[in-house]
């Protein structure tokens, strides 16, 4: 089974970050998740709305696992 983690980052640009925090604690992934789902969407892109959506999925699924 994979491992979902959440790694916290700090830079000027993303090349340049540091690298500050790890973690795999299931209730810290589980309520990070929650967190971005409750962000409404915005996309009006149609492309881009589908890589939305896509990435949503994957986090209501990182949710549901990390709850158990």
């Amino acid at each position: 089974m994979a491992t979902t983690f959440l790694a916290l980052y700090r830079g000027e640009s993303i090349g340049g970050s540091k690298l500050l925090s790890l973690t795999a604690d299931p209730k810290v992934v589980r309520d990070f998740a929650a967190r971005m789902l409750a962000e409404p969407e915005q996309e009006v892109d149609p492309i881009i709305e589908e890589l939305e959506h896509g990435r949503r999925g994957a986090l209501r699924l990182v949710h549901r696992e990390a709850d158990g």
